[in-house]
């Protein structure tokens, strides 16, 4: 791998165990949230307008949610391993996240590893009903969603993008991508049998780290 890749992560279900924004649904968001889950899932409604309806349905703080988190919370084996092989080789590395940004900020500083990092991820701000979300802006409005855009903005630039991830939301970016890393038994996996792109199936991000080396 080149000093001008750029490796793309997904954050829930992908750097962590757990779907951090689906758990904070499940416990704190009215059901409706089920509802426009399956809008997304059947095309009815963008990846972006998706995250908008769903997290203003959200009624706890951020320290709530961040407590309720934490006991629960781990990163995937071997992710710091990514961050020192992408400081090694000057390549970029990116978190592309559908999530709450305050935690995916939160254990990413818990090991210290923000700094390393640049987070391309809504916005967040309570409200007295519940989150509004500004969302990542797109260089090509034709895009997808937001981390497809991300993936194209950078290839444009000449990059190789790699992307690593597991659910709906990240196939679009994986088909830009020049290769894509899908979660074990993963949604994204499911999806990428299907297709013609370079991908393979990982647990962890020693993985990522050997194939990334052959490039």
């Amino acid at each position: 791998m080149n000093s001008n890749a750029v490796v793309m992560c997904d954050f829930d279900g992908t750097i962590i165990n757990i779907d951090a924004a689906q758990r904070t649904l499940e416990l704190f968001a009215s059901p409706q949230w089920r509802i426009i889950e399956k809008q997304f899932e059947t095309g009815e409604v963008s990846f972006e307008e998706s995250l908008q309806r769903e997290y203003e349905l959200i009624e706890a703080s951020p320290d709530k949610i961040l407590r309720t988190l934490d006991p629960i919370t781990v990163l995937r084996p071997n992710f710091e391993k990514l961050v020192e092989y992408c400081k090694s080789n000057n390549a970029s590395l990116i978190v592309v996240s559908g999530g709450l940004d305050f935690y995916i900020q939160h254990f990413l500083a818990r090991r210290n590893l923000l700094n390393f990092i640049t987070l391309c991820a809504p916005r967040t701000e309570r409200t007295a009903k519940g989150y509004n979300v500004v969302l990542p802006k797109k260089f090509d409005l034709a895009s997808i969603n937001f981390k497809a855009d991300l993936v194209k903005f950078h290839k444009n630039k000449g990059q190789e993008v790699f992307f690593v991830g597991n659910g709906l939301g990240d196939f679009p970016a994986a088909r830009e991508s020049q290769y894509t890393f899908a979660i074990k038994e993963s949604r994204l996996a499911e999806l990428c049998k299907q297709t013609t792109i370079l991908w393979e199936e990982v647990e962890d991000f020693q993985q990522v780290v050997d194939t990334l080396s052959n490039f």
